[in-house]
């Protein structure tokens, strides 16, 4: 099998694939592969229809459960069995990762293959009105996050659209959070994830919006529509001390650029309490659950 890394010339390539799978999780889009595949993290391999995705993260290697055109028991069978094959004569751990929906009902129905539940890569997903409206008694909380955020910066903030020209505006913005927080190796591939989307948002059909105070831009945030009914927010950062702009930030990109949505996709926490705390804090109307597999 001949794995190269994710390049923007293999967009056509994959979604063939993903479009054929309907997924609703984040891992699979092409964004996510594009902008953690950065520094060959993330490698791809197109062999007999199917699509194998091997990655490489930190001292983990593991794959992406594989995708093929034909969605038939036995061809996925074949694939997910060459794939364990590679994992093996490389001496890789078996492990197949981000299996929800549809690539989870097809690994039941495979033969050799057992699945444990994978809760800390959960993807949170919103009703758009939900996330618009802040409405209801239990979004209380969120609304006065925004009233003191405009009492105090009302006159002086203003929403924008963020464009590919605006990349070292984001990256002060990104580096600004990052001084505020104790450093570890996956910062500088966010940074990367960064500006791969800034670089491609045409192409990759990428939606910004910021905030501005007194001019400055102190918050973005990155996200697209997947299809009809959802969209996905890959990125945001805003800068902590200033009470509510995650909030501000959060509710302005959905009222100006993903009303056109049922749903919003929010991605995973990771296992991070904060971020699990500020995730269900929202009030997701579902969560993607997802599996990890292994050979029985």
């Amino acid at each position: 099998m001949d794995f190269k890394p994710v390049d923007i010339s293999m967009k056509d390539m994959v979604e063939k694939y993903t479009g054929r799978w309907k997924l609703e999780c984040s891992e699979y889009t092409f964004s996510n592969l594009l902008m953690w595949g950065c520094g060959g993290n993330i490698l791809l391999c197109e062999e007999d229809g199917a699509l194998y995705i091997l990655l490489h993260w930190g001292n983990k290697r593991f794959m992406f459960a594989p995708l093929t055109l034909d969605i038939e028991v036995g061809a996925y069978q074949k694939a997910l069995d060459k794939a364990a094959e590679y994992l093996r004569e490389n001496c890789i751990d078996v492990l197949f990762k981000g299996i929800s929906g549809p690539i989870k009902q097809m690994f039941e129905a495979c033969a050799g293959y057992e699945l444990m539940d994978d809760r800390d890569n959960s993807d949170y997903v919103y009703t758009m009105e939900s996330l618009r409206d802040l409405s209801g008694k239990k979004l209380h909380a969120k609304r006065n996050h925004i009233n003191q955020f405009m009492a105090q910066y009302g006159k002086s903030f203003e929403y924008v659209k963020i464009t590919p020209d605006m990349m070292d505006e984001c990256v002060a913005v990104y580096n600004e959070w990052l001084s505020e927080k104790s450093p570890d190796d996956t910062d500088s591939m966010e940074l990367c994830a960064i500006k791969v989307l800034l670089k491609h948002m045409d192409t990759l059909g990428i939606r910004g919006g910021g905030i501005r105070i007194d001019g400055r831009l102190l918050a973005f945030t990155l996200g697209q529509k997947i299809d009809d009914n959802m969209a996905v927010v890959h990125i945001e950062k805003a800068d902590n001390e200033i009470m509510g702009l995650y909030t501000v930030i959060n509710n302005q990109f959905v009222k100006n650029d993903l009303k056109d949505v049922r749903y919003i996709n929010r991605e995973e926490d990771m296992g991070l309490e904060g971020l699990r705390k500020a995730k269900l804090s929202y009030y997701p109307a579902y969560l993607i659950d997802k599996c990890e597999g292994r050979p029985v």
